[in-house]
């Protein structure tokens, strides 16, 4: 219940404000009461009231001067001044003192309940913004590993770094990224044996091995980062400050890689190459360099005694014909695992449009890209406990190889391959963002009239736009906007059935600024207008 301290230097005020309130009505308990500053104090420490009701003028100690020091206690309660005089430098100190609101004697009975009705809304919001940041503290500190997995994959995708959720997380994690020369390595480790014998369950193994590996390097290395783990591909992003030399990052990705490729190699026995992409000069343009490493890496197999490669180690070598679209196996894959099936099939559509334009794969190099997808998505699953084989008992990687022999058999055989996959994962839900979820749609059911986007919310659970959104429509199965706009349209029918308001008013109530907009979108909810509905 909330608490109420009362204090007056005329007892009848006292017992007059005590009786005739309701108090009971308005959940409010009178804890105490005092004649004087003074011995406000101690009533006030030792109920810890909610609400504050003081005179000014007492003997003693008067109100400013006892609500001044509760304030530099770091005192919040919400304060009602019933004073009989009226003095301007007085209300400017009381307004100082973040008053709530300041009543001239004699107030009637409905003054002072329309103040405590204030003073309650304003107790009602501050338990419910505390109740929130709260939450969304244990929320950052449960989401911190993927917080950190998304911003430094994200800085890989054109456009990420220029976001809002960028910049916040990059605040939250204190990571400085301006003034700074950037690079991208990546190494790639390949299995030493013949293919017939491999098992792709055993790539996600070795790909976990390597990822430990650089991700303990890294630990004692200022501005490295790892970016991203792909099948049998780490990308790290490599830093180096604007006072140095621009070659000093070229340098330092160097000596990074050879310490990767030697440790992999002497504890893995795994044959191990690397690429190292542009030098750029913004943390904007990390894209661009991850490109040119994913081109450089293609070149692989035309500088075969080159275990480290460069740009300048390509100048006279012939183009490789086919590149390698890593992105869009890592995007196939990850909605894949967001059991979302239209996207699936999008992203499968968009990377055959792909393969169609300029030079057409080889059968060869489309059994390659196989290859690279499979291993992909056998390293997702296992992050969730699963084989491809859980999946679908019969698969043999290498016999349906055998029957690829042109883009519309790879773009049959991936449709085949991974919208059972998709299924799987849409019915196991999301497993690891419960919380999350659970907190996005009480906030939206607590904040429907205020303008809360994907983006902000995103902004406030410290995730990236794109993954809440599938998140979101993996635990709950419909859209954030569906969502959105659902509880909005039932909390404007409970508004409408009230008989209370106005249809412009509802409107308004339930985060609409166009009526025209919100009757459509209403009568497309219920198949009614505002109007019919009311009627």
């Amino acid at each position: 219940m909330i608490k109420a301290v009362i204090i007056d230097d005329d007892m009848t005020t006292i017992h007059g404000i005590t009786r005739s309130i309701r108090w009971e009505e308005f959940g409010i308990e009178v804890s105490g009461t005092a004649k004087n500053g003074k011995e406000g104090l101690e009533q006030i420490r030792i109920h810890r009231p909610d609400i504050i009701l003081t005179d000014i003028f007492m003997p003693v100690m008067n109100g400013i001067d006892m609500l001044k020091t509760l304030r530099e206690e770091g005192n919040q309660a919400e304060v009602i001044i019933l004073s009989g005089f009226e003095d301007f430098k007085t209300a400017q100190s009381a307004v100082k003192l973040n008053v709530n609101d300041y009543l001239s004697k004699p107030a009637t009975l409905d003054e002072i309940e329309s103040v405590l009705r204030s003073a309650l809304a304003k107790i009602e919001q501050r338990t419910r913004t505390e109740k929130e940041d709260k939450e969304l503290r244990a929320l950052l500190e449960y989401n911190l590993p993927t917080t950190k997995k998304q911003l430094f994959k994200g800085l890989l995708e054109p456009g990420f770094s220029q976001t809002a959720s960028f910049h916040r997380m990059a605040d939250y994690l204190k990571v400085d990224f301006s003034n700074r020369y950037y690079t991208v390595l990546l190494i790639e480790f390949f299995m030493n044996r013949e293919r017939n014998a491999y098992r792709p369950s055993e790539l996600s193994l070795f790909a976990y091995a390597v990822k430990n590996i650089v991700e303990e390097l890294v630990q004692s290395k200022e501005g490295i980062y790892v970016a991203d783990i792909q099948r049998n591909v780490t990308a790290v992003i490599v830093s180096a400050p604007y006072h140095g030399r621009k070659e000093q990052v070229k340098l330092q990705a160097k000596q990074t890689a050879h310490e990767f490729l030697n440790t992999i190699q002497k504890y893995l026995k795994l044959e191990v190459c690397a690429s190292i992409g542009c030098i750029v000069d913004h943390v904007h343009d990390i894209p661009r360099s991850y490109v040119a490493a994913i081109d450089l890496l293609a070149e692989r197999s035309r500088l075969p005694d080159q275990q480290l490669i460069c740009e300048e180690d390509c100048r006279g070598v012939t183009k490789a014909v086919s590149r390698r679209p890593m992105e869009s196996y890592q995007a196939i894959v990850d909605a894949v695992m967001m059991g979302q099936e239209d996207l699936v099939h999008e992203r499968i559509t968009e990377l055959v449009k792909t393969l169609h334009k300029g030079d057409v794969p080889s059968i060869s190099t489309l059994r390659e890209f196989s290859i690279d997808i499979v291993g992909v998505l056998t390293l997702a699953l296992h992050e969730h406990g699963l084989q491809i084989e859980d999946i679908d008992s019969r698969f043999n990687l290498y016999k349906e190889l055998e029957l690829l022999h042109g883009i519309k058999d790879f773009d049959a055989w991936l449709r085949d391959l991974l919208i059972p996959v998709c299924g799987v994962m849409s019915r196991r839900g999301s497993q690891k963002h419960p919380r999350t979820i659970d907190f996005i749609m009480r906030y939206v059911q607590e904040h429907y009239a205020e303008d809360i986007t994907l983006d902000v919310l995103a902004e406030k659970v410290y995730l990236t736009r794109n993954y809440l959104s599938q998140i979101f429509k993996q635990e709950t199965g419909e859209n954030y906007n569906n969502y959105l706009t659902r509880v909005r349209m039932e909390k404007a029918k409970e508004f409408m059935l009230s008989g209370n308001y106005k249809i412009f008013e509802i409107c308004e109530m339930v985060g609409y600024k166009n009526n025209a907009y919100f009757s459509q979108l209403f009568k497309k909810h219920t198949g009614l207008t505002p109007s019919e509905f009311n009627h």
